[in-house]
């Protein structure tokens, strides 16, 4: 699928996001410093999910949203993640299976369209009205058009249906200094918002929800604290993840340079015992489909 996408601008954005989590996959949520998960618990338990609920899961990534999702519909309910990202959703299986969940599956496809790949290699989709609760845990600013994909999901959703997105807000001030060494170095940065993203105010996410057709929009902020041994596990860390996208673009010849200045600015963030630690604003949103 991810192939085919390319055959459009949109999609060619797409496929380099899908190849650029391919490349994260390996390491992703395995350097020893972890948030995902707990920000996938609490996103499970904002949405509200009852025993035997039919979820949807858009961008799935390794599962942290999806096993327990599936925890909480049981046996009886069912949980499909889906993610463009073949190596991620190859985490995700994995993850089911070490499980046992037989309510849950991971496939391959489009998160903003919800559509998929079936093992036989036709192109698929769900029926309208086909869910009682679409999840996006840390994913759908990553789209190039959420209003498309939150209008599709409001199509998905049963009456009274719930859409609950996780989403970041203010990062930590005191890391400013760190970002603002390295910017001058590369470009690319999946994170960066466009000048009219939704994800920059919490009015503009609840006012795009209720154009798609959602009520009742609410929006709650916490803390994400992430804590590294040191210098060494943050470069690992990022690395793993999507924030790998600007250092990749950093030439090779600026990278030693770029890196030095980064780590001069880690050293003034350091605890006395050389630790690092990061306090972000996640936010979770929870609609309903009018």
């Amino acid at each position: 699928m991810t192939e085919i996408l390319r055959r459009t601008p949109t999609g060619e954005l797409k496929w380099a996001l899908a190849q650029l989590f391919d490349r994260s996959a390996p390491t992703y949520e395995r350097v020893g410093v972890s948030h995902f998960d707990a920000l996938g618990r609490q996103l499970v338990e904002r949405a509200g999910l009852r025993e035997s609920e039919r979820v949807l899961d858009v961008g799935c990534g390794t599962g942290a949203v999806l096993v327990p999702a599936a925890l909480a519909v049981g046996p009886h309910g069912s949980v499909t993640g889906v993610d463009l990202s073949p190596g991620m959703v190859e985490r995700a299986r994995e993850a089911i299976a070490e499980q046992g969940l037989t309510q849950a599956r991971a496939v391959v496809g489009d998160a903003e369209t919800a559509e998929w790949t079936d093992a036989d290699g036709t192109a698929t989709g769900p029926a309208d009205g086909s869910f009682d609760a679409v999840l996006a845990g840390i994913s759908l600013f990553f789209f190039p058009h959420p209003d498309a994909a939150a209008a599709r999901y409001r199509t998905l959703l049963a009456p009274g249906g719930r859409l609950a997105v996780s989403w970041w807000g203010r990062p930590d001030a005191r890391w400013d200094p760190v970002f603002a060494a390295s910017a001058p170095y590369g470009a690319a940065s999946a994170h960066r918002l466009p000048d009219d993203s939704p994800f920059r105010s919490v009015d503009a996410l609840h006012s795009l929800l209720a154009d798609s057709g959602f009520t009742g929009a609410e929006t709650v902020e916490t803390d994400c604290v992430t804590r590294f041994q040191g210098p060494r596990q943050w470069w690992r860390w990022v690395w793993s993840t999507a924030g790998r996208q600007f250092w990749e673009s950093v030439p090779d010849g600026a990278r030693g340079e770029a890196t030095a200045a980064v780590n001069a600015e880690l050293d003034r963030l350091r605890a006395p015992d050389g630790s690092l630690t990061s306090v972000n604003k996640v936010r979770f949103t929870v609609a309903r489909a009018v």
